[in-house]
């Protein structure tokens, strides 16, 4: 039996959630009804701190992710997934088909557009579909150095891991489960963990 890579199963199911715009629309809204608001109290005032278009001196540096988008993929998907099981969901036939029977639950809609909003899941797949198709020689053998890295860890751990390499010459999984044939997060994070996998 082939079992899909994380995201392979990802990208089938995942595209149309970029479709379920109202959700994200009114949180888009609600977010700009704020920044707005807050902008006019500030202005209001006679803060002349608000027109400041340099950095603050309070400002607190962004944690970027710098891991390469599939491993952030793998992340994402996890958080997705247990976004949805804490709201009582799992995921439920093909999200890319608007058809989808679970469709018809509008409290389904809402749990996966607010998980996706809020694991970036939808961003993080289209990253790595564009960057896949623009790597480089030498982030290719980067990546490959990681996933290698990577399997050697999960495959001590009992994961079956079978890789096919693409048109560019990137390794990749045709067969990814661990012992009980599922895809088990926990033991990708122990790995990348215990070898700083992916860390710049």
């Amino acid at each position: 039996m082939q079992v899909m890579q994380p995201d392979e199963v990802a990208a089938v199911r995942l595209p149309a959630l970029t479709t379920l715009a109202p959700v994200t629309t009114e949180l888009e809204a609600e977010s700009e009804a704020e920044s707005e608001a807050e902008a006019g109290a500030t202005a209001a005032t006679g803060d002349s701190a608000a027109t400041s278009t340099g950095p603050s001196d309070d400002t607190v540096p962004v944690n970027q992710d710098t891991r390469p988008p599939e491993l952030r993929l793998f992340d994402a998907f996890g958080k997705f997934r247990t976004c949805l099981d804490e709201r009582g969901y799992g995921i439920e036939g093909d999200l890319t088909d608007p058809n989808n029977p679970a469709y018809q639950d509008s409290a389904y809609v809402d749990a996966v557009s607010t998980c996706a909003a809020r694991t970036d899941i939808v961003n993080i797949l289209q990253e790595v579909q564009a960057t896949r198709s623009n790597l480089t020689p030498e982030e290719v053998e980067v990546r490959n150095v990681i996933f290698a890295d990577l399997r050697t860890c999960l495959e001590a751990r009992g994961w079956t891991i079978e890789t096919t390499t693409s048109e560019i010459g990137l390794l990749e999984p045709a067969v990814f489960q661990n012992a009980e044939g599922v895809l088990d997060e926990r033991d990708i994070n122990q790995c990348l963990s215990e070898q700083n996998l992916g860390e710049n």
